[in-house]
């Protein structure tokens, strides 16, 4: 270890440490309120163009084949704008919550001033217009630029620059769900994996203030509109464990429909500017003619609830919203997988409880229980976030009594997911933007200039219940700081460093490569 007086700026950063600490959370509440104006106007800008699309499918119906070949002709160059806009700016394809990971991984740089309205408009136009794509991927990363920008005002350390992106990003989540709580567990379960006092605090404040300002100009409350009143039974819990099973099959189906479709994209040569195109031209005849299955898919899950479907017609849903958001999501489409995911998992609990009405092992009156257990399970399959599941459901349904019923269906789906050896969506994106040609070539803006990170021991980490000497640290790195509950004091070589500890590491001339030097360290080592 090096002596402390040896590096003279390092007192100076750990006090300035300390004291932003109170400004930093503010920060996250001032992000959190500009992201929910942000997402409010993403909201409605996307209602205006949905209610456009379906007042211009009646008019194409009335016009017949002049009508279809206009239409058809306005959707492509929707689709050659869209497939321009995200070959210019790769970083804004999709959902944006891996590229948020990148991000935080020192692999990928935002440019907000640039990629945030591109985001909006490119969002707004995918989920508006039809695709199978939902509007909380752009959100979290319309968030995470706010925070960003924020960031970049006050031009401050790497873990405080973390900290407002992940604020922003869960004010993203909370206003366009309604669901605070969510957006909170999100962030922490699927974004960073750990939890420090900072960061649960930045993250609180930034999902409060992301909820109020959306609440406050749209209305509060559950955005599925059906609460199942009838508590689902102990005694048929049993029937769950299947349920969890059958839908993580769903869930493992609907990113395996994703990456065939951007293997098909591919191997058909089809360039990168040109494949949006594809999506938008079937929008139309999906939108004519299998409604349900149009857009993100809250339509459907309202229909699933309202009125019960012969089995063939869920089959058929179910089909149909499987290939449509792996066409959609497979081109590289601004739009996140969500909604469509949810509304997948309603269809297979539909399914399932649908056979077992049929053979009278179920009461019909349950269904809307299964249906709320099967989006849950979808979630856990494809997320691999079993409590960020749990929490959005409840939350956006209003079915807190569904808790346990709800903890059960996940379990099983994970376990289930787990042995076939179904990856995090999010985590297979990462690979792939990190091994593309579009990785971007500003990152590492901050090396040379010296940084402070906090990062938490887990159990069986390389650094747990070591001496601070005796962990192999990288060059350029010392540990100034340990926190250890709400005691923070300043190691020597002989401290000992416990599961459930924050180092606190100064790096000089920092890099990517550095950090991911210091999360192997200190991390749960990869499985």
């Amino acid at each position: 270890m090096i002596v402390m007086n040896e590096y003279s700026e390092t007192g100076t950063l750990l006090k300035k440490r300390q004291e932003n600490k109170w400004l930093l959370v503010f920060e996250s509440l001032v992000t959190g309120l500009l992201t929910g104006l942000v997402i409010t106007g993403f909201r409605l800008s996307i209602s205006y163009f949905r209610n456009i699309r379906i007042v211009l499918y009646d008019v194409i119906r009335t016009a017949g084949a002049p009508g279809v070949v206009l239409a058809l002709v306005g959707l492509a160059l929707v689709g050659l704008f869209i497939g321009f806009i995200i070959t210019k700016w790769p970083m804004i394809k999709g959902g944006g919550v891996a590229q948020i990971e990148g991000v935080f991984m020192q692999k990928l740089q935002f440019s907000p001033l640039s990629e945030l309205p591109l985001k909006f408009i490119g969002g707004v136009l995918s989920i508006g217009l039809g695709l199978s794509m939902g509007r909380e991927g752009p959100s979290v990363q319309l968030g995470a630029y706010v925070g960003d920008a924020v960031e970049r005002i006050g031009k401050r350390s790497f873990t405080e620059r973390v900290c407002l992106i992940t604020a922003g990003a869960a004010a993203g989540l909370s206003a366009t769900f309604n669901a605070p709580f969510a957006a909170i567990v999100f962030a922490l379960e699927d974004i960073h994996h750990h939890l420090t006092p900072l960061l649960l605090a930045c993250v609180m404040a930034g999902s409060f203030a992301g909820d109020f300002a959306g609440s406050i100009l749209l209305g509060s409350g559950p955005i599925f509109s059906f609460f199942t009143a009838v508590e689902f039974p102990l005694s048929q819990f049993a029937w769950l464990i299947g349920l969890g099973m059958f839908v993580a099959l769903i869930g493992h189906g609907f990113k395996q429909s994703i990456f065939l479709f951007q293997r098909c994209y591919k191997a058909l040569h089809i360039p990168p500017v040109l494949r949006p195109v594809i999506p938008f031209l079937l929008s139309l005849p999906v939108g004519l003619w299998l409604s349900y299955s149009s857009g993100g898919g809250e339509g459907l899950i309202k229909a699933l609830t309202e009125q019960p479907f012969p089995l063939m017609t869920l089959l058929m849903f179910l089909t149909v919203k499987l290939l449509f958001t792996g066409i959609s999501a497979g081109s590289g489409a601004i739009g996140g997988i969500f909604v469509p995911l949810l509304a997948c998992g309603a269809v297979g609990g539909a399914l399932y409880a649908t056979v077992l009405v049929r053979f009278g092992l179920l009461a019909q009156e349950y269904v809307n229980a299964m249906i709320l257990f099967g989006m849950a399970a979808c979630f856990t399959t494809v997320i691999k976030a079993p409590l960020t599941a749990c929490v959005i459901v409840f939350e956006t349904s209003g079915s807190l009594h569904q808790l346990s019923g709800l903890v059960l269906t996940c379990l099983t789906a994970y376990l289930t997911a787990s042995f076939i050896g179904s990856q995090a969506h999010d985590h297979i994106v990462l690979t792939q933007i990190l091994e593309s040609e579009y990785q971007s070539s500003e990152q590492n803006t901050s090396a040379g200039a010296p940084q402070l990170y906090e990062l938490p021991i887990g159990l069986h980490s390389i650094a747990a219940l070591k001496k601070v000497s005796e962990t192999g640290w990288p060059q350029k790195c010392r540990v100034v700081g340990v926190v250890h509950g709400e005691h923070e004091s300043v190691p020597d070589g002989n401290t000992v460093l416990y599961p459930g500890d924050k180092v606190i590491v100064l790096a000089e001339g920092d890099t990517g490569d550095l950090l991911e030097k210091l999360i192997a360290l200190t991390d749960e080592p990869a499985k």
